[in-house]
């Protein structure tokens, strides 16, 4: 098997998710995959270890996933935790997050610190990679030369070119690959509902005819992602329209149901109980989080009797006799545990699980009257039956079945596996964005401003310069190798550079690139130090769409001089603007 000239024996796949995450790998010449399942401190077997990291004073991991939890309790309850650094959540600080430097987003501690947020993720990968290489190295007799290592590491199809580059960034630092342009080879990013897509279609053995169309809803901890795909001949698939999803993962429905206790117990007893018996603590929000997975409107009973923990009750007792008594009288005196009606939990779950059903109807709306046949439900959120209960309700009458795999936690981290085994799987995507780069065209004195006017001695007419020269649209569909070419001519006869500027735009119509909503992602000079052709010499520009990733060669034809680059954004930009 081999990428670009490199042989590859090992694919390992990375699912670095909101609120856990997790890894499996397979060898290229078995490709049955392993996946790890007992994480250090995991109350029982699962593909995912929670996605926590806690720092000590001297900014080193103490500990990381369930351990990093148990740690911080620990050390909660010695008093001991002022100036260690807990976090969680921290992948959608990536796009959310509002303090950013050059660098990307960062998080300022309470204790005053600040932490950029690709540092925090590629200490996480870092620690997966060195457990991950530990396991298969050990499999191989110590043999395997890192180079020979495929990554496959996971990304939100929501995340835009911006976001991808910063987890590009974040796999670097933790040294999955070098910074070289052979070793970038080494590691694809692979979005996550294509990945789930892929594992339902080889790991379920499930055999879609062509022209099947299913919809995969990928429920994380913190996104929703949503794509289409057509199965096409040869058992691969093809992008039907644009995904889409948002922040509608069951993180949300957490922070609803803690705004929901501070309502109920008022926020300053909550946030006492918090800090002063955070054992306790993590322990009530485990009684939640099986409360949460387990409620099942059709079979739970009216009321759910959701246990006040006992160092929370004395907490109430000492400081807030009043909200126990309150309760009491709402209750018909019950103060030692909190009733919870399915009214109540429909309502913690409302506002989550409305934003998750609005973000399938988008995605049916760009489907038109075709529509799709199946709807696959993955991501360890699936499993709530609320949730799957909500979906079909209200989609089950436009598709001939829902599916949920058998394991929904495993499904992206495996569908990765499979992505890096066989990449050619993906046959086309939809253009997120508008591509195309800067050029310089006769000046139209209808449509363009004389503020862009210019004057070329030697082409002897006036040119409009920031003229934006589209490659593909927004919404085209585009093969995974597909590729654009472009020729353009220099302005002047002893022109030895020609440099580009390459743009994206949310818009289908596009006429310059500095118009709003136009952003830059980066430059490419092209050397042409032989001038005998004047201005009929040409350099060929391609762009190589359909993958997560958009690359860019460039080439004087006459002197053969040949340069690329992959497209990157600013780590700064705004996501209002490409409407992110």
């Amino acid at each position: 098997m081999t990428l670009d000239n490199q042989s590859i024996s090992l694919v390992i796949g990375i699912d670095f998710g909101t609120s856990r995450s997790g890894y499996a790998y397979a060898f290229t010449d078995d490709t049955k995959i392993f996946g790890k399942t007992d994480w250090s401190g995991t109350p029982a077997p699962y593909p995912k270890t929670l996605t926590h990291l806690l720092y000590s004073p001297d900014g080193k991991v103490e500990a990381w996933g369930f351990d990093a939890r148990k740690k911080l309790a620990q050390l909660r309850k010695d008093k001991a935790a002022d100036k260690y650094n807990f976090f969680q959540n921290f992948k959608m600080q990536l796009r959310e997050g509002k303090e950013r430097t050059a660098n990307g987003p960062v998080i300022t501690t309470t204790n005053g610190q600040k932490f950029a947020v690709v540092d925090l993720i590629a200490d996480y990968l870092r620690l997966l990679k060195d457990l991950a290489l530990k396991e298969t190295k050990a499999a191989t007799a110590g043999i395997l030369r890192e180079n020979e290592i495929r990554w496959c590491l996971t990304i939100p199809a929501i995340w835009t070119d911006a976001d991808k580059q910063l987890m590009r960034n974040a796999a670097q630092k933790a040294g999955l690959i070098g910074d070289s342009e052979a070793e970038a080879e080494r590691l694809l990013l692979v979005l996550e509902p294509e990945a789930a897509a892929l594992y339902l279609q080889e790991r379920e053995k499930l055999q879609l005819e062509p022209g099947t169309r299913f919809m995969v809803v990928d429920c994380g901890g913190g996104t929703v992602d949503i794509t289409v795909h057509e199965v096409v001949s040869g058992k691969g698939l093809q992008e039907v329209a644009e995904g889409t999803g948002g922040a509608y993962g069951s993180t949300y429905v957490d922070r609803s149901f803690r705004e929901f206790l501070e309502k109920k117990l008022t926020a300053a007893a909550i946030e006492r109980f918090h800090d002063e018996e955070p054992v306790d603590y993590l322990e009530m929000m485990a009684d939640w989080e099986r409360t949460k997975c387990d409620f099942d409107p059709e079979r739970s009973g009216n009321i759910i009797y959701f246990p006040i923990r006992q160092k929370l009750y004395k907490i109430l007792a000492k400081n807030y006799s009043n909200v126990l008594e309150s309760l009491a009288d709402e209750q018909d005196g019950e103060d030692s545990n909190i009733l919870l009606s399915r009214e109540t939990m429909n309502g913690i779950f409302t506002a989550t699980l409305d934003g998750l059903v609005e973000k399938v109807e988008e995605e049916f709306a760009k489907l038109g009257s075709r529509g799709c046949d199946l709807i696959y439900l993955v991501g360890g959120f699936s499993k709530s039956p609320l949730l799957r209960q909500q979906i079909k309700e209200k989609f089950d009458s436009r598709v001939k079945q829902i599916v949920m795999p058998s394991e929904p936690g495993e499904a992206i981290v495996q569908g990765a596996v499979s992505f890096g085994l066989n990449p050619e799987t993906i046959r086309s995507r939809r253009s997120r964005l508008t591509y195309g780069c800067e050029m310089s065209v006769p000046f139209d004195s209808d449509k363009d401003p004389k503020s862009k006017r210019f004057y070329s001695d030697d082409l002897e007419q006036y040119l409009c310069h920031d003229r934006f020269c589209v490659f593909v649209l927004a919404g085209d569909s585009v093969g995974v190798n597909e590729e654009v070419i472009q020729i353009f001519v220099p302005v002047e006869h002893n022109q030895t550079q020609m440099l580009f500027g390459f743009y994206a735009t949310k818009k289908q119509k596009v006429r310059y690139t500095d118009e709003s909503g136009v952003e830059k992602l980066g430059e490419l000079t092209v050397e042409m130090p032989d001038t005998t052709g004047g201005i009929n010499r040409e350099v060929e520009v391609t762009m190589y769409f359909g993958k997560t990733e958009i690359k860019v060669e460039a080439k004087d034809k006459t002197s053969g001089k040949q340069c690329s680059t992959t497209l990157r954004f600013s780590s700064t930009y705004s996501p209002e603007i490409l409407g992110g």
